[in-house]
C-alpha cells in the first residue's frame, strides 16, 4: 500500500514540512498530533448514521495512514488503555451485524487494515483479536459479494503482516542473544573496542 508503506525519513534538516524521499509521510517534526482530536470521530461513529460513520472512519483511516494519529498516548476516557485500543474498539463497534450499511462495512475493513499494517501504530492483544474478529464477522455476515471478497483479502493481508512482524522480531531477538554471548554477556553498545 502506498499510503502506509515506506521508510521514515532522516531527521529534520531544512524545511520540516517537506516529505521524505522514500515516503508520503511528513517528517516527524511536521506531523500533527491528532490523538487528542479522537472524540469527534468517536461520537460520529456512535451516531449509527451511515453517512456520518463513513466520513468518520475515512478520516480516522487517513490520519493513521499519514502518521498523524499513532494512538501511543494513554486514553483520556479510559486511563488504563492506550488511545489506539479505544480507536480500534470504536471502529469495530461500527459493525453491528448483517444490517450494517455496506459502505460502513467497507470503511471498517479499510480502517482496520490501515491500522494493522501501519508502521506508526502498534496494536496488540485484545485490539488485534478484535480487529481480526470484526473482519471475519463482516466476511460471514455481509450479503455484498464485494465486501465479502474485500474482508477475505483484508484478513489475509492483516495476518501476513502480523506473522512477518513476529518472524522479524524473533530474528532480532536471536541476533541480540548471539551478540550477548559473543560479548561475554555485555550489550553491544557497552563493549569497548580493544586497542
Amino acid at each position: 500500500q502506498a499510503l502506509v508503506g515506506g521508510e521514515q525519513g532522516e531527521g529534520g534538516e531544512g524545511d520540516t514540512t517537506s516529505l521524505s524521499s522514500s515516503s508520503v509521510l511528513p517528517e516527524l517534526e511536521a506531523r500533527l498530533e491528532a490523538d487528542k482530536y479522537f472524540l469527534p470521530f468517536e461520537l460520529a461513529c456512535q451516531s449509527k448514521t451511515p453517512r456520518l460513520v463513513v466520513i468518520s472512519l475515512d478520516g480516522l483511516q487517513k490520519l493513521i495512514a499519514y502518521g498523524h494519529m499513532t494512538g501511543n498516548s494513554p486514553s483520556v476516557a479510559s486511563p488504563g488503555k492506550r488511545q489506539i485500543d479505544c480507536v480500534v474498539e470504536t471502529i469495530c463497534a461500527c459493525f453491528s451485524g448483517p444490517q450494517t450499511d455496506e459502505g460502513v462495512q467497507l470503511q471498517i475493513l479499510k480502517a482496520l487494515l490501515t491500522i494493522l499494517t501501519s508502521q506508526h501504530v502498534e496494536v496488540h492483544e485484545s485490539s488485534l483479536l478484535s480487529s481480526v474478529r470484526t473482519c471475519y464477522n463482516i466476511y460471514l455476515a455481509s450479503k455484498n459479494m464485494i465486501n465479502q471478497t474485500t474482508a477475505k483479502a483484508t484478513l489475509t493481508q492483516m495476518l501476513n503482516v502480523v506473522l512477518q512482524r513476529m518472524e522479524h522480531f524473533g530474528a532480532q531477538v536471536k541476533d541480540m542473544e548471539r551478540q550477548l554471548t559473543e560479548n561475554g554477556g555485555l550489550p553491544p553498545d557497552l563493549v569497548v573496542a580493544k586497542i
